[in-house]
């Protein structure tokens, strides 16, 4: 007779692995209430399940990302209630549990981010600008042109508040020329080129001389003549992107400008 035992203690441990945790149930049961009652501005019973999940989410791992998402909303309910101390007090936390995260950690930058808000709303505004630079810095490198200009807006209006119009006007006007190339971008992706072309030509006549977001402005544009073969056009705005950031070139607008060349050449009439 074969020995039933060797064949079923896996199968045990298999059926007592996939049982679901009753805290993961748990949290997600009163996390997900309180993210309803908050959005239906019932306060008092978003607050008791958000912080009945916060208290089941301090139960995991060190790194688990629900501790976050539920921190996230009980302080947002709290800045809705204009609690702001209890918000900033919560971010405090969170931005030390995060503290063995690497710099550019996306949680880690949108904790930052939020407790910059949160300043901002205290009117510290030294504090908060602080904040953004960091998230800035974090945007630039790894976000598209909307969540880029937004930051650039909030600094912009904390420089107004403190009077440094001059660096608020700057800021403002990056911010616009990056949306509108985020619209344009966006048109161009659906094919919609006549439309995306005046935009892309407005975000560009904001970006004078050596302007940080020319280069690639001028790729874009590259791109947008180039995928309707108008290759003189396209070469023009390639070179320019190029002569804009010669250290550099993370689009590689070079690769693009040699085989444009290459097509051009393979058009041209014997």
């Amino acid at each position: 007779m074969i020995a039933l035992a060797p064949l079923l203690l896996p199968l045990a441990l298999s059926l007592a692995c996939s049982e679901p945790d009753p805290h993961t149930e748990d949290w997600s049961q009163h996390y997900q209430a309180g993210r309803a009652a908050l959005s239906q501005s019932r306060f008092a019973e978003a607050e008791q399940a958000l912080s009945h999940a916060l208290t089941l989410a301090e139960t995991f791992a060190p790194d688990d990302p629900r501790y976050g998402r539920t921190v996230h909303q009980l302080a947002q309910l709290h800045v809705v209630r204009g609690e702001l101390t209890r918000a900033e007090s919560l971010y405090q936390h969170l931005r030390e549990r995060q503290t063995a995260l690497p710099d550019d950690h996306p949680d880690k930058v949108l904790t930052l981010d939020k407790l910059g808000d949160t300043y901002r709303l205290q009117q510290r505004p030294a504090e908060a600008a602080a904040l953004y630079d960091r998230v800035l810095a974090f945007q630039q490198m790894h976000r598209g042109d909307e969540e880029v200009a937004a930051t650039m807006q909030k600094l912009a209006d904390l420089y107004r508040a403190q009077g440094d119009r001059a660096a608020a006007d700057s800021l403002a006007q990056r911010a616009h020329a990056l949306n509108l190339r985020a619209r344009a971008h966006a048109l161009f992706l659906q094919g919609h080129y006549q439309r995306a072309a005046p935009l892309y030509h407005n975000a560009l006549a904001l970006q004078t001389g050596e302007h940080p977001d020319l280069a690639r402005t001028c790729y874009y544009l590259g791109r947008l003549y180039d995928a309707q073969d108008r290759y003189r056009q396209a070469e023009h705005f390639y070179r320019r992107a190029l002569a804009a950031s010669p250290a550099s070139d993370p689009d590689q607008v070079g690769a693009a400008l040699t085989d444009l060349l290459a097509r051009k050449a393979a058009s041209a009439p014997p």
